[in-house]
């Protein structure tokens, strides 16, 4: 809601006020403090009159656009959407898509024009005629031609003049004078006045009409300076007066009333001058107070300690200083002292009717009281210690009629039964060690008496058998009474008992004879329970210290009710002071006075009100909108915000625009990824603050509702991304973490020049120490043998041609002949002259070729992948070594009718693959090789020392593939220059494709 005054504009959220006021250096800020009008046009947007401009509020900046039209006083919108303007230099139309203005004004010489330039008032009536209001008349406005086309003068100038079509079609006129009301007929161009006192000569009270409005009934309402707030009673065409009264808090608080305004609630607004606001319901509150009791001066809410309504209607509730009398239909209270003049108190804390029609009342001090209606006379009954038959206690806390029409009455020191005829009193000392103090009695359908107690739990007293029961709280066994100072005992219309205590309601089990108890913890409004009532429905109503208590028997639900429903304040305890009528009608009192109502006109408010966010503040500091903050606009309009890592600590208020009772709103929040549930509170804790909240994205979600509305589904939303900071961004930890494979990667490439250059060293020094292997066993083993040979051949030539000798000699020069052989081969592999001028495929296609020439089923193939790469002696021959050991024992062992092979050459690696379809090994052979072989342990052995890696895959009857992949830096012998042409090479290619 929206409040103009003579310091600045003021929204209102039910709670709180913002103000908007110029700001020296802030342009966009509003143009002066006085507001003289406010008007929401259709499209929702404010329009702000005041002294040298027309203001425009931009609702998502809380900005102001000005327009040079000074001193507006008065705004409308016709059906075209022009906005027209009152102004004391004339009347201004402006249009809000292309912001024109136009001007007109009065010329004396041009009767067509407006009747003078204090326009006060302009506005459209349903039949699309333009009128416009002036201090001398009423102009019916061409705006077409910007011409007047009637002119309606008034007898004498005014101010303040104004009208209103109702939604019958009436046209009312109004003004600042005496005779300030009348109705237009716009057919006979005639008016009819009205009168708002009948008396003559009329009083001088009013002294004008300073406003109109229609509500959402239909009802007019008038502001006057001086007659209050006026009703027009269209059915029997008379005006309700709404007056100040001095003895009446909830009456108008001044006469002088200056604008009006009715919210979408039905409320109705009065704004006041000097004393700022009033809202009047005309919406009944269910709860009534009662008020002036005691004495017609007495305007506070006294205590109240008991209430009773007798077979004649009226009410009576006793207080501290009288017993009072209440007429229903015309709220007269009579008040009765027990004894003449305002010193005495009376002290009333219990009332009874009996069968005869006698009105008994207990009291405080005083004893019993029997009062005489005829003649307003209270009978006194009193403890005389000297009479057993007395009183036994002058504090009688409770009085009850039993089902034999007796009296039974309750108090400090035993339990009472009186007997008419005698006039005496029979006591009941129920405990021998010490009567307790009584401070309840009531008698159930058994003719059991059930006392509740101030400090010693409940008792069960029955009357014909002098049997005793007594319940105490136990605080180490469940199932008993919560607390031992009982306040009240009701049975329901089901035959339950329920009590109330200091410390919860309790439910009472007959069956075992435990209590079922019910706290704040389950919704209770608060622990001390006093009266207790049930309704037509079945609910349990309740006075406590914190207001009255709904509670359904059947759901287990609580709802409370506290003075923004009617009652006088929220404390209802007291003496537990509880009284339902035959009408259904019940009645409460305690410390805070005293309350009337209907259970069935208690009903939840079918209103559901909008929920705005209204506050942003990053730690405990409030947020401007701006360019360089986080609050790019409003935060009623903000749906998402962004903020940086140490912009953590968010704090959010949030209202829901229920203005009936604001603090009776109930709200529920959650800040999703950090909650799962609703938090729900009162409007008291309507801002929520978020500490250290971790980067991430989080959605804030609040609903709002009346006190006993449904939830504004689905409410107000606001996601919130908290940025990381720097250093944990994803780009920082894509760096880190390249940074980290990066150095991952040169660490390997350097470990692998150091791992290659060593086998390159390894191979270096095996390649010298196999020509020094060659040279010493040519030298010695070879010449050696060949001295031999050359012996035997001396030797042969002197044994006889037919002699067994010779062909023994012969068959040794033979074998010979093979070692010399053979050693000369070895001596040739280990100085790499074994393949001379041959490359590898070569080599092991020769190799296959000759084993597959000795057995000829086996079908032996080669293939070389990628181009040939020269390569490495030592690798080269350890290769075709372990290559050749793979094809002999694939010949020799697998039973295949298939073996394959294969070369490929990459940059990565140089591979090689021997592959067979025959009959496999199992995993024994493969892990340990074949018993007194030692082929396969020496591949492995051989691999191993030229730093590769070797892979081997069989499974019986699956055939064997075994792959062995060298390192490319280790494999191939690539001289720097060819290696840098290669890389330039590679690098040109990438980019062309790039390209």
């Amino acid at each position: 809601m929206w409040f103009g005054t003579q310091y600045g504009l003021n929204r209102f959220d039910g709670y709180s006020f913002k103000v908007f006021m110029p700001e020296p250096g802030k342009p966009s800020s509003l143009s002066g403090l006085f507001i003289s009008a406010l008007f929401k046009d259709r499209d929702g947007t404010l329009w702000v009159g005041c002294e040298q401009f027309l203001n425009r509020f931009e609702r998502t900046t809380e900005t102001f656009s000005k327009y040079p039209i000074p001193s507006v006083i008065n705004i409308n919108q016709d059906s075209a959407g022009v906005l027209w303007l009152a102004t004391p230099t004339g009347l201004y139309g402006l249009d809000p898509q292309t912001k024109q203005i136009l001007h007109y004004s009065h010329n004396a010489n041009d009767p067509s024009s407006l009747g003078s330039n204090d326009v006060q008032f302009s506005g459209q009536d349903k039949g699309g005629r333009f009128w416009v209001a002036t201090s001398v008349g009423l102009d019916q406005f061409d705006r077409v031609k910007g011409k007047v086309a009637l002119h309606i003068p008034l007898h004498e100038p005014s101010s303040g003049f104004s009208f209103y079509e109702d939604r019958f079609g009436v046209f009312w006129i109004s003004h600042l004078s005496p005779n300030a009301l009348a109705v237009f007929d716009r057919g006979t161009n005639t008016l009819t006045h009205f009168s708002f006192d009948k008396r003559n000569p009329p009083t001088k009270e009013l002294t004008g009409i300073s406003a109109m409005l229609e509500d959402q009934g239909g009802n007019l309402w008038f502001a006057t300076h001086g007659a209050g707030l006026l009703k027009f009673d269209r059915d029997h065409q008379r005006f309700i007066r709404y007056r100040n009264n001095p003895l009446d808090a909830e009456s108008l608080p001044q006469n002088n009333v200056e604008s009006l305004f009715a919210d979408r609630e039905g409320n109705i607004w009065a704004g006041l001058g000097r004393m700022g606001i009033a809202r009047l319901s005309e919406k009944p509150l269910p709860f009534k107070r009662f008020q002036h009791l005691d004495a017609p001066d007495n305007a506070g809410q006294p205590f109240v300690g008991a209430i009773y309504q007798d077979h004649e209607g009226f009410l009576w509730i006793g207080t501290p200083a009288a017993l009072n009398r209440i007429e229903r239909k015309s709220g007269r209270v009579t008040y009765y002292r027990r004894t003449p003049g305002p010193a005495a108190t009376t002290d009333v804390i219990s009332i009874r009717e009996d069968r005869a029609g006698n009105l008994w009342v207990g009291t405080y001090g005083h004893g019993l009281l029997r009062f005489n209606r005829h003649t307003g006379e209270f009978k006194s009954y009193q403890h005389d210690p000297a009479n057993p038959y007395s009183l036994s206690s002058d504090i009688v806390m409770r009085l009850i009629v039993d089902h034999d029409g007796t009296l039974w009455a309750a108090g400090s020191d035993g339990l009472d039964r009186f007997d008419e005829a005698t006039q005496r009193f029979t006591t009941y000392r129920l405990n021998p060690e010490g009567s307790p103090f009584f401070l309840e009695l009531v008698e159930d359908q058994e003719r059991t008496l059930w006392l509740g107690t101030k400090s010693s739990g409940l008792y069960r007293f029955e009357p014909a058998t002098g049997k005793l029961s007594i319940y105490e709280h136990s605080a180490n066994r469940q199932g008993t009474l919560s607390d031992n100072r009982v306040n009240s005992v009701y049975f329901d219309r089901a035959g339950l008992m329920w009590v109330g205590t200091q410390n919860g309601l309790n439910q009472f089990n007959k069956s075992n004879g435990d209590f079922t108890v019910y706290s704040r913890s389950q919704g209770l409004p608060a622990n001390a329970v006093g009266g207790i009532l049930e309704d037509d429905r079945g609910n349990l109503w309740m006075g406590t210290n914190n207001g009255v208590a709904r509670f359904n028997p059947q759901s287990k639900k609580f709802q409370r009710f506290s003075t923004p429903e009617g009652m006088p304040g929220p404390d209802l305890t007291g003496w537990s002071a509880a009284f339902k009528s035959a009408t259904g009608e019940m009645f409460f009192g305690g410390f805070s006075g005293a309350t009337a109502f209907f259970p069935d006109k208690v009903t939840d408010d079918s209103y559901t009100p909008p929920i705005v966010l209204t506050d942003f503040q990053l730690s405990a500091n409030p947020i401007e909108i701006g360019d360089r903050s986080p609050l790019q606009k409003s935060i009623s309009y903000t749906n998402e915000l962004v903020l940086n890592h140490d912009q953590n600590i968010v704090s959010l208020t949030f209202a829901a625009l229920g203005y009936s009772n604001p603090a009776t709103n109930r709200y529920r929040y959650k800040l999703e990824n950090l909650q799962q549930d609703w938090i729900e509170v009162g409007s008291d804790r309507r801002q929520v603050t978020y500490t250290t909240l971790p980067a991430g994205s989080y959605t804030f979600r609040a609903q709002g509702a009346t006190g006993r509305g449904s939830w504004s589904v689905p409410g107000v939303t606001l996601h919130i991304q908290i940025l990381p900071p720097w250093w944990a961004t994803w780009w920082f930890r894509t760096i880190c973490t390249a940074g980290a494979a990066l150095a991952l990667w040169m660490l390997y490439l350097s470990r692998l020049r150091q791992a290659t250059a060593e086998v390159q060293a390894r191979l270096g020094e095996r390649l010298v120490e196999r020509e020094r292997i060659a040279r010493e066993l040519h030298d010695t083993l070879l010449q050696g043998f060949s001295g031999l040979a050359l012996r035997f051949q001396a030797v042969l030539k002197q044994i006889p041609d037919q002699g067994p000798a010779r062909q023994m000699m012969e068959n040794a020069l033979d074998s010979l002949d093979e070692v010399l052989l053979e050693g000369r081969n070895r001596v040739r592999d280990l100085r790499d002259e074994t393949m001379p001028g041959h490359g590898l495929s070569q080599l092991l296609l020769a190799c296959g070729e000759e084993l597959a020439h000795n057995d000829k089923s086996i079908v032996f193939t080669l293939a070389v992948v990628g181009t040939a790469q020269p390569l490495n002696p030592v690798v080269r021959d350890e290769t075709y070594r372990i290559g050749r050991e793979l094809l002999t024992n694939a010949f020799q062992h697998s039973d295949a009718a298939k073996i394959e092979s294969e070369i490929t050459y990459d940059r990565v690696s140089l591979c090689l693959r021997v592959r067979d379809d025959g009959c496999g090994m199992d995993q024994t052979i493969l892990d340990n090789g074949r018993p007194g072989h030692w082929g396969l342990a020496g591949v492995r052995e051989r691999a191993h020392n030229i730093g590769s890696r070797l892979n081997i895959w069989s499974k019986p009857g699956s055939g064997t593939e075994v792959e062995l992949i060298i390192p490319a830096k280790i494999a191939y012998q690539v001289s720097p220059e060819k290696s840098r042409r290669r890389w330039i090479k590679r690098t040109r290619s990438k980019d062309g494709q790039r390209a």
